[in-house]
């Protein structure tokens, strides 16, 4: 039987590793240990000095860095400044993960976190946590992370499996072979703490329920 679970989307834009990127660019220039743009603040009573900012050559400099580390061209690492990601340079097989290939939920949204899944490509990478809802131990949780690096998109989306308990995950997709179709038409089976058995298609986030507790 295919139930729509309840579901808590979520978008968040902007990735935090391509907005470090650009910032090392097109702030920070020759870039520093900060894992955010810097803020600069002003102290009362003083006159803030103005920034004789980076200059071009500088710039050149700290993209040079970045493409030699990131592996990439320079003009790769140009795209960023429009919008644009950079295509990771390694896959990422399927693998079930012990403890979460996260967390990517805090613990208010899913806890205890039981395991997980993932798999990525070159354009993307699709995490699944499983786990419990901290407030209500009778309901199973599993959160569901994608992240299109070429589009600097992520998504987090929630759903729901009542009467089911934790959840664990017992049987998904697995290998280098999955890493691109499993992300958009993966099953994963979980089974939870109260005996019940479903299928997270990842499809359209639905789940099926095989065995009820």
């Amino acid at each position: 039987m295919r139930r729509g679970a309840e579901a808590r989307p979520r978008t968040a834009r902007a990735g935090p590793l391509v907005a470090l990127l650009a910032a090392l660019i097109g702030i920070a220039g020759c870039g520093g240990g900060g894992g955010a743009p810097e803020t600069h603040a002003t102290q009362q009573g003083g006159r803030a000095k103005p920034s004789p900012g980076i200059s071009s050559g500088e710039k050149r400099q700290a993209k040079r860095r970045l493409a030699k580390d990131l592996g990439v061209s320079p003009r790769k690492v140009n795209k960023l400044r429009s919008g644009h990601g950079l295509g990771a340079t390694s896959i990422r097989p399927g693998e079930i993960v012990p403890g979460g290939p996260g967390p990517f939920f805090s613990s208010d949204t899913i806890y205890p976190l039981t395991n997980g899944w993932e798999a990525g490509d070159h354009r993307s990478y699709t995490a699944v946590d499983a786990g419990g809802d901290p407030a209500r131990p009778s309901v199973g949780e599993l959160g569901i992370f994608r992240q299109d690096f070429v589009k600097v998109t992520q998504t987090q989306h929630v759903v729901n499996v009542p009467g089911a308990g934790t959840l664990r995950i017992v049987k998904a997709p697995l290998g280098h072979a999955v890493a691109t179709w499993a992300q958009q038409r993966g099953d994963l089976a979980f089974v939870g703490s109260r005996g019940v058995r479903g299928v997270l298609h990842l499809s359209d986030d639905s789940v099926t329920i095989v065995k009820r507790g």
